[in-house]
């Protein structure tokens, strides 16, 4: 399982890990700036690991316009969740 805390993409989607064995994951996922992604993609409700240390946000097309993707997740820092 993937420690708790709070993760994004470059792009800017966020996946939160949380509860006493990180089993619960909250995912805001923006169609819009993830590259490889359109309105018809479905986000896989908890990360995937991707070998070692890497974690990734998974995608898939349900109407195969896109072909899905995926995205790695960075941990967000407490100085980045300060909002200005």
């Amino acid at each position: 399982m993937m420690a708790n805390g709070m993760y994004r993409t470059a792009a800017g989607s966020t996946v939160e890990i949380s509860g006493e064995h990180g089993g619960i994951a909250t995912v805001d996922f923006d169609w819009f700036e993830e590259p490889e992604a359109c309105y018809d993609c479905v986000v896989e409700a908890y990360p995937q690991e991707w070998g070692g240390e890497e974690w990734r946000l998974v995608w898939h097309c349900e109407n195969e316009c896109c072909g899905g993707g995926s995205a790695a997740l960075f941990p967000v820092t407490a100085k980045e969740m300060i909002l200005p």
